[in-house]
Order: structure tokens, then sequence, then C-alpha cells
């Protein structure tokens, strides 16, 4: 146990290293025809594109367990989209950074009826009313979470246990509301007397598309070139993107995709009655922070669906561990007397050397691919870009 502590240490420094390598190296350097921002605010904007790689990390443990975190936040580390916006030294990167940690810390909460997660979660979520227009749309995320989660309460608990956890979430989130609120309420009176400053913030959240001729339409056109700029053809605003090239590198675009249709599957199948908490929680986050994309006027973008990074990148760890778990069970099938990647940390068994072998030859793999695509994203930004 102590040497898996160690290993998880480890990988976590390591990927810790990596997002800041990726964010502050040639920081100084900027981007041809972007106008210069003050060495200040690129240096904050990649600090909480740092903290983000961590809350990320935090999360998917919390949501999954360590190794699954690894992946997600190395994915996220060396992702050309995120250390873009880490780099550019706009508020922007302040809204992943802010739904991350909400749900981080609401997730404790609702795991563990903790009442200080659910304050904390609170005051991250007031704090992002401050720092970007589409938060609002992360209100819907928080709702369809509340919703499924007593849900599941009322299908999977007996009577008893059920009215004690019932009670614990209300007190929970009525605390998350009342944090929210007390955090929020400055900036909230501000919008209830300055209406003309509210409706400019909502339509810079996206919705500027109804004030379009055939705005059904265009709507349209928007949800197709929002679900194609993963892995077809992305943002062609040369701040944001590489004109035209899509958010993923091919690799991990497939591995985004295998992961959403399978994880969708076990969503939709409701195996014990009612959808999976944490399954609602990833796709009600998904679409709720693509619906700024879909209802802006200059789809595909980048900027508009910033909030749902974090969360592409859980789906595209999905895509990667489904391969390897395959992969893992094909070396199974072909020799008995193996113990792969994933099963040695599933059940915990005492190995042969032969099955330390078959572990090493896996990890290595999985390592040599990872930093692959690490290679592949340092050459996107740093060179191309």
């Amino acid at each position: 146990m102590q040497g898996n502590k160690k290993q998880e240490l480890f990988v976590f420094l390591v990927i810790i290293g990596i997002a800041s390598f990726f964010r502050f190296y040639q920081l100084d350097t900027f981007l041809p025809g972007l106008e210069t921002h003050a060495w200040l605010s690129k240096t904050l904007s990649a600090i909480i594109g740092v903290l983000t790689v961590i809350g990320i990390y935090s999360l998917t443990k919390e949501l999954f367990e360590w190794r699954f975190a690894a992946i997600t936040s190395f994915l996220t580390a060396i992702s050309f989209w995120h250390v873009n916006f880490s780099r550019l030294g706009s508020h922007d990167i302040l809204l992943p950074f802010f739904i991350v940690f909400i749900f981080y810390f609401l997730w404790k909460g609702v795991k563990n009826a903790h009442l200080p997660s659910f304050f904390l979660a609170g005051i991250f979520n007031g704090l992002g009313f401050y720092a970007h227009p589409s938060h609002w749309f992360v209100q819907l995320i928080i709702v369809a979470l509340f919703v499924n989660y007593w849900w599941y309460l009322k299908k999977d608990f007996d009577y008893s246990k059920y009215e004690h956890s019932k009670t614990k979430l209300l007190q929970g989130f009525s605390l998350f509301m009342i944090a929210t609120i007390l955090t929020a309420l400055p900036i909230g009176v501000f919008l209830w007397t300055n209406p003309d400053f509210f409706f400019s913030q909502v339509g810079n959240s996206g919705l500027s598309v109804f004030s379009q001729n055939q705005p059904f339409q265009k709507l349209a056109q928007n949800i197709f070139k929002t679900l194609g700029m993963f892995n077809f053809s992305g943002d062609i605003n040369p701040i944001y993107n590489i004109p035209g090239s899509p958010l993923l590198p091919w690799p991990i675009g497939i591995f985004f995709a295998v992961g959403f249709i399978n994880e969708l599957v076990h969503w939709l199948k409701r195996k014990h009655g009612h959808f999976s908490t944490v399954h609602t929680l990833i796709f009600a986050w998904f679409l709720a922070m693509i619906l700024p994309g879909f209802l802006s006027t200059d789809a595909p973008s980048s900027l508009r669906t910033i909030g749902a990074l974090p969360v592409v990148m859980i789906l595209s760890a999905k895509g990667v561990w489904w391969f390897f778990e395959k992969l893992n069970s094909w070396y199974q099938a072909h020799d008995p007397h193996s113990a792969g990647f994933f099963s040695k940390f599933k059940h915990r068994q005492k190995m042969t050397p032969r099955q330390h072998e078959s572990h090493a030859i896996t990890a290595l793999v999985v390592v040599v691919f990872l930093f692959s695509i690490g290679f592949m994203e340092y050459w996107r930004y740093f060179n191309e870009f």
C-alpha cells in the first residue's frame, strides 16, 4: 500500500511538472497578431492552468481512481486547447478552473455527507459568476446532479437510510446555495441594477444565434459544427487555434469518440433502475458547456466551449482506458499466466515474476503512448502554432 502511495505521488508530480512546463516555457514570447499582455496577467493565467490540472486530477480520483485520474490530468496537461488558454492571460481560463473545483467539492460533499465540502463548492460556484458569462450554464449541471442523486437515494436505499441520506443531502445543498448566494450577491445586485450589462453578458455567453435571420437553421449548423470541432474542423480564429484544425489530435480524438459512445451506452442502460450519478454529471456537464457553442454566431468556437474541456478530457481518458483494458484482456487470453496492468490493481493479487514482466510491458506501452501524444501536442503548439 505504501508503495502504491509513493507511485501515485511520483506520477502526480511528473504530471504537474509537465503541465508547468507547457504553460511557462517561453511564456514571454508573444504570438503574432495578439495584443501583448502584461507579464502578471500571463503568469496568473498559467498558474490557473496548472491549478486546473491539479483539480482535474483530484476530481477524477474522487469519481473513479488515481490511475484514471493520472491519464485524464496528463491529457489536460498537454492539451493544445488548455495550454493555449492557460498562456493567453485572459479570464476565460477561469471557467474550467471554477467548474472543476465546484464539482470536486460538491462530489466530496455528496459522497461523504460532508457539509464543509458543500460550503466550499458554493463559494467556488459564487465566484464563477464574476469570472465568465458562460458560468450561468453550470447551474444546469448542478440541478441535474441533485435530481439524479435524489433519484438514486429513492431507488437504492431502504426507508430509514433514505430518510437520513435525504436529510443530509438537503442540508448540504442548502448550505451550498447559501454559500453561492452570499458569494455572488455583489455581482447579483450589480446586474439587477444594470440590466443592459446583464443582457450583454448573456449575449457574450453565446445566445446571439437568436438575433440572426433563420435562427433555427443557424442553430442546426452550429450543433453540427460544434460537435465536429473535436475531430474534424475546429475554430478558425488564429488566436485560439491553428485555423480549422481539430481541437484534439487525431489519436485522442478517436479515443474521445470511443469513450463518449461507451459511456453514453453505459449511462442509458440504467443498470440499477436509475441513471448513474457519475455519468449524469459527465453528460450534463458536456451538454451544458457546449450549449454556448450551439447558441453563438461564431461556431465552432473553442472559446465559447472552454467549460467543456475537463469533461472532454475525462471522456478521452475513458477511451484510452477502454483500449488498454481490451489489450490487457487479449493478452491474458493468450497468456493465462499473465496479470496485466489493470487486473493487478483490480485484484491486488501477489504476482509471479512472469506476471511482473507482463505488467511492466503493459505499463511501458501506456507511458510511451501517452508521452508520444505529449510530443505531438508540444509540436502543434510550440512549432506549428
